[in-house]
């Protein structure tokens, strides 16, 4: 029986091993064939391919059919590796949500600083990184900026899950520490010594960055020393990158695998509608906009999560808004009449005049109660508790309240 069962494990590593369709996607995320044979990826491989955990996946993708065919679509349309696709499946599970405008947001779970590099909006009034199509671009913009720095898909990968930096210098000493294996007897060549100084400065002072590429392309790429198995292989005694990245990269490759076997059905899934990109003018409500389209508020506001008040900002003439695209000639024949009416313009923005000062925090004290707070900033009390979406007087010490004077 034993020996039954260690023929059969055989069989499966020989199947995997010789497997065209992974030898495929490591080629399209330029890794070398050879990690085909990597027994790290072989585990998670078995692990997510088990009919629980694809049936798990499978209807996270079906829940957010729309959000993964927005992905699918814009990677296809950038012509970026099928892997990318799980990229938001690892994320956020399709889920376009944030916990806080501090905290990592989106389909992609884009932080606030990289946010700024990526010109996403992110204040008071808009996080575009919740702009499903909008964030989408940028990410894709991201993996393709570290894809012309590094050449090669997956170290834009693993920069997008933990880095440039910490890439960078894992990937140099990786190609540094293979290079002095394979030709030890130039430890004490003059350039190698200059290359040890670049990674031991900035492992010291995190300066130095564009020297870590010197070594990377000088020893990585032109002495051929760098090698992504050697890497995996030595992680955990040489701790190039955190070992969650490596396990993070394999598993966006299982996945990929298990999807050209065509075990996730649900990537195919059509969506209720797609997405249709318009302009709409500054100030109006988001009530008035989903009753132009005919929807029901929530879902029109599902697909503008992007926008944080009841109204559209004020600080431009227009804002992007989405609606169903099976929407868009309804939409254009009545916000012509919105844009003609003047006088409905004047009201609309008179309503949201509020949203283009920065509202004076208040954090409320023992003793306070709305209608004190009210008096005290001498605002009306009903126009206090619109503000703040309060629909009784109860508040709590400690709770922050907007004044807008």
């Amino acid at each position: 029986m034993i020996r039954i069962f260690f023929s059969i494990l055989i069989f499966i590593n020989t199947l995997f091993a010789t497997d065209d369709i992974t030898i495929k996607v490591l080629k399209d995320l330029d890794i070398d064939s050879s990690f085909v044979n990597e027994k790290s990826l072989k585990k998670i491989y078995e692990e997510y391919s088990s009919s629980s955990n694809v049936n798990y996946y499978n209807n996270l993708i079906k829940k957010s059919s729309l959000n993964a065919q927005i992905v699918r679509t814009e990677i296809e349309h950038e012509n970026l590796p099928e892997a990318f696709f799980f990229i938001p499946l690892l994320e956020s599970s399709f889920v376009n949500q944030t916990k806080g405008k501090n905290s990592p947001g989106g389909l992609w779970q884009i932080m606030p600083q990289t946010a700024k590099t990526l010109k996403l909006r992110n204040d008071e009034f808009v996080d575009e990184r919740l702009d499903l199509i909008k964030s989408t671009d940028a990410a894709s913009s991201y993996l393709k900026k570290y894809y012309k720095k590094f050449n090669k898909w997956y170290l834009a990968l693993l920069s997008y899950n933990s880095g440039e930096g910490r890439v960078i210098y894992g990937v140099a000493r990786a190609s540094l520490d293979r290079y002095l294996e394979l030709n030890p007897h130039m430890q004490n060549d003059s350039n190698i010594k200059i290359y040890k100084s670049y990674i031991d400065e900035y492992k010291r002072n995190k300066k130095g960055l564009s020297n870590l590429y010197i070594v990377y392309n000088k020893i990585g790429k032109q002495e051929n020393a760098y090698d992504f198995a050697y890497l995996v292989r030595n992680n955990k005694n040489k701790d190039y990158l955190a070992q969650s990245s490596i396990t993070y990269i394999q598993k966006i490759i299982a996945f990929t695998i298990i999807s050209k076997k065509d075990l996730f059905k649900s990537i195919n899934n059509k969506a209720k509608y797609k997405l249709e990109k318009v302009k709409a003018p500054k100030g109006l409500q988001l009530k008035s906009l989903a009753n132009i389209v005919g929807m029901n508020y929530n879902e029109f506001k599902t697909l503008n999560k992007h926008i944080k008040k009841e109204a559209l900002p004020i600080d431009s003439k227009l804002y992007n808004i989405y609606i169903p695209e099976g929407k868009l000639e309804l939409y254009n024949k009545k916000i012509v009449n919105i844009n003609t009416n003047k006088q409905d313009k004047k009201v609309v923005e008179i309503k949201n005049n509020n949203l283009s000062k920065k509202p004076i925090i208040y954090e409320v004290r023992k003793g306070d109660s709305l209608e004190s707070i009210a008096k005290k900033f001498k605002i009306n009390l009903a126009k206090l508790k619109k503000d703040n979406k309060k629909s009784s007087n109860l508040i709590k010490i400690g709770e922050k309240i907007e004044i807008y004077k």
